[in-house]
This record gives structure tokens, sequence and C-alpha cells, in this order.
């Protein structure tokens, strides 16, 4: 458990799935101006598009789910809302 984090927007977003999660269960990575946090789960109750960008620590395109929320919340159990 952590504290909660939140940024109120607008905030653009992006959402892609983590394949570096290994034996945990943080599934997810949403990055906001190129910093990341981890999620276990997502509730996106925003309009989104696809989305593709260099990744310059992985060195290549990544691709994303993309949009813009008014407020990003991370809960206590690291369940993503973007409202």
């Amino acid at each position: 458990m952590s504290e909660p984090i939140k940024i109120v927007g607008p905030v653009q977003f992006k959402l892609r799935f983590n394949t570096a999660h290994g034996e945990t269960d943080f599934f997810w990575r949403v990055i906001i101006d190129d910093t990341q946090y981890l999620a276990r789960s997502i509730d996106c109750q925003v309009p989104t598009q696809s989305d593709a960008s260099f990744d310059k620590t992985a060195n290549c395109i990544k691709y994303h789910i993309a949009g813009t929320c008014n407020e990003m919340l991370i809960d206590e159990e690291y369940n993503l809302i973007l409202k």
C-alpha cells in the first residue's frame, strides 16, 4: 500500500502494458511528462486514441493508448483512475 497520487489537469497521459512486470502485479505504466507510474488496474473514463513515440530508455518506438483527462489518481492499492 502507498499514499495516493493525484494530478489535476488537464493531464496528457499515455498507457502502456508493463512487459517488465515479472512476478509483480504492476501490469500497467502510465506516462505523464516523461514520468512513469506503475498501476495494477486501469479505470479510464475519458476518450482515448492510439499513439506511438520514441522511448529513449528502450531506444525504440513504443505504442500506447493516449488521451487527456482532468484528474489522474493512483489509489492506495495502485489502481489508476483517469477522469
